[in-house]
């Protein structure tokens, strides 16, 4: 199978270079791929791509990301997780004492305030709300103990309404928030299946007056669109033997899904306007030689989160659809566990958790310098690429450290440390009187030279330092910069 979402008939949710040394070169191999069974040639792809350096990750998103992992479909592990590229922070949204197995597809309501998601409860899939930031746990918005499975979850443009799908069918349900919680108020079906057919991945047109969806099962899945008003239906794209699911729509209409690369089974992510004759183009982020799926466009921008499984199991990315560039979101930690699937991710971009920069410009020191142009200072400047600190290199020289004042007392959320040359062993740590030291954060596996984010710290102090007792280079330890984040 291409997806490991597709588990059933039933249920066919897929769901800086060194100025010393250190440059990287990958070398891609274009991929030209000729899709016989559509008619559409040229669809562009990449064998085995390289993620972009961590230092150029797009500097836009400051949204939060929502995503599910599990080891294998349908076995009870999914989890939702959510990533703040504000705040830098991972958590886990789902929890056990909802009740709630194998919670996942999750999607940010338009004001950011709610998850919609699906999920089994009393033996039966349901669609479920949850209030981000409440505390409180998620409402049932279907109530199924078995008589109908109620999937794939979207909200409308203007949060009104959720299209979701029941039983085959595609059902659109008005929402009213009521002091006990949402619910619906009316639930009316938007595609009349007949019995026996499989409709699903519903997903409004911006302005709601089509309805994108799937129809069919396994090779013969295609997409559809149907204009509400009328009941109009038009093939919108079902090459012959070739899955194709997962509709997404950006909010200026452009209609992003994963389609089969060819009758391997290998999916690609597609891009095509709102006009069901217009051409399918396979993006240029595409891995020709792995799975890519579980598209979530950026609206207003030109990237794109989506899973792939070029480094081995579906992990998250984020692309750029005109360049073809492609970040891995491994720095962030969201792909640390290799064990487990990372899938339907949805974005958020409004009222991100606000934090400072609380470093850049303060006072610096260091144990020692280089030489007198490589200074403490140049670590807090804000360049990242071209300025830096370095401490002496040779034997015997560890440790050393470099420290940044902050002038107060401050809440340590998170540290950026762009490394030139980096620590194999060091330290994070805080001061109130820059004598005493509390460690905030510690490894003994850092990494050689690259960006490296450290989130979700919960420190306090006037003073920050990065203690090096170990070097992962022959030379001294060097930082082009060193962010300290948090209010």
């Amino acid at each position: 199978m291409s997806r490991e979402s597709f588990f059933a008939a039933s249920l066919l949710y897929p769901e800086a270079s060194s100025v010393r040394l250190k440059t990287l070169v990958a070398g891609l191999v274009a991929g030209i791929a000729l899709n016989l069974f559509s008619g559409v040639a040229a669809a562009a792809c990449v064998n085995n791509p390289a993620a972009q350096p961590n230092a150029t990750f797009p500097a836009a998103l400051t949204g939060k990301l929502v995503y599910h992992s599990y080891v294998k479909y349908g076995d009870g592990t999914s989890q939702l997780f959510l990533y703040d590229f504000s705040a830098h922070t991972l958590t886990q949204l789902s929890k056990s004492g909802w009740g709630i197995t194998d919670p996942m597809n999750g999607v940010f309501s338009p004001d950011g305030k709610w998850l919609a998601f699906m999920g089994i409860s009393n033996g039966a899939w349901n669609v479920f709300m949850l209030q981000l930031g409440a505390g409180t746990p998620p409402v049932n918005m279907t109530n199924s103990t078995g008589a109908t499975r109620n999937e794939d979850p979207k909200f409308s443009t203007d949060g009104k309404t959720l299209v979701f799908k029941q039983n085959g069918d595609v059902k659109q349900a008005t929402l009213s928030y009521t002091s006990a919680g949402p619910v619906f108020t009316s639930v009316v079906s938007l595609t009349n299946a007949p019995a026996g057919a499989e409709y699903s991945m519903p997903f409004l047109a911006p302005d709601a007056s089509a309805v994108y969806y799937a129809t069919g099962t396994g090779s013969n899945m295609g997409l559809m669109k149907r204009t509400i008003a009328t009941g109009a239906t038009a093939v919108f794209d079902r090459p012959a033997g070739l899955q194709t699911y997962y509709p997404i729509v950006r909010a200026d209409g452009m209609v992003y899904y994963a389609r089969w690369k060819d009758s391997g089974g290998a999916d690609q992510i597609y891009a095509k306007t709102a006009d069901p004759a217009s051409t399918p183009n396979a993006l240029a982020l595409n891995d020709c030689m792995s799975n890519n799926s579980d598209p979530a466009p950026v609206s207003g921008t030109n990237y794109l989160f989506f899973s792939s499984t070029t480094a081995g199991g579906y992990q998250l990315y984020v692309g750029d659809v005109t360049t073809g560039q492609r970040w891995s979101l491994s720095q962030f930690g969201v792909n640390a566990d290799a064990t487990k699937a990372k899938l339907g991710a949805n974005y958020y971009g409004g009222s991100a958790v606000t934090r400072t920069l609380l470093s850049q410009g303060r006072p610096a020191a260091a144990s020692a310098s280089y030489n007198a142009s490589l200074t403490p200072d140049k670590a807090f400047d804000g360049n990242t690429t071209s300025t830096r600190w370095d401490s002496p290199e040779g034997a015997g020289v560890d440790p050393q450290w470099i420290s940044v004042d902050l002038g107060a007392t401050k809440t340590i959320s998170s540290i950026d440390l762009y490394w030139d040359a980096g620590a194999l062993v060091y330290q994070i740590q805080t001061s109130n009187d820059n004598v005493n030291w509390t460690t905030i954060y510690s490894t003994s596996n850092g990494v050689s030279y690259s960006h490296v984010t450290l989130p979700n710290l919960n420190g306090h102090g006037r003073y920050v330092r990065m203690l090096g007792t170990k070097r992962a280079t022959q030379w001294g330890y060097s930082l082009y910069d060193m962010q300290v984040w948090g209010s």
